[in-house]
């Protein structure tokens, strides 16, 4: 059975110093379509621990961004052709191995659709594609130009409450 939904990549943005994400997508014309939002702090609940917990709670706390933001696109008409996880850093106070070995894990259990984590400058300030670093996965060519001009203005609109949907972090 054929699917009428448009395929559209997922795409969230981690803020590593705000303890942060931003799940969106991009529409037919290339424009960025918010779709959910947690508040500074979402991720910080891994400072403090042993590196094994450190990984364990980042890869379920974005696995659960990754399902919800599929459950959004799903209500737009729309599905989830490549996940693209853009982290702006390292997170801090982590073990160096955490970034490579979380973004190995989306690469390796999440396969359909694929996933790349990308390291952009911090702010996320990309000026061309070279300035995203793949830590993991494959970012093709038809994917990481739709992701470059439309990343600057996705990132523009962070800051607009209004047009996001705020997820509230759950009790770990």
């Amino acid at each position: 059975m054929m699917s009428d939904r448009q395929l559209v990549p997922l795409v969230v943005l981690i803020d590593t110093a705000a303890g942060c994400w931003h799940a969106a997508t991009f529409d037919a014309s290339g424009n960025p379509v918010p779709l959910l939002r947690s508040d500074d702090g979402n991720l910080d609940p891994y400072l403090g621990q042993p590196f094994d917990e450190q990984v364990s709670f980042l890869r379920h706390r974005i696995a659960g961004v990754l399902q919800r933001g599929c459950d959004r696109l799903f209500a737009r008409q729309m599905k989830a052709c490549h996940f693209v996880l853009i982290a702006d850093g390292d997170f801090p106070e982590a073990d160096e191995s955490v970034t490579p070995r979380l973004a190995e894990h989306f690469v390796q259990w999440m396969m359909n659709p694929p996933v790349v984590y990308l390291r952009a400058p911090q702010g996320f300030k990309v000026q061309d594609a070279g300035d995203l670093e793949v830590i993991a996965g494959d970012f093709p060519a038809e994917i990481a130009s739709i992701v470059q001009a439309g990343l600057s203005p996705l990132v523009a609109l962070q800051n607009d409450a209004e047009c996001w949907e705020r997820i509230a972090a759950p009790q770990r």
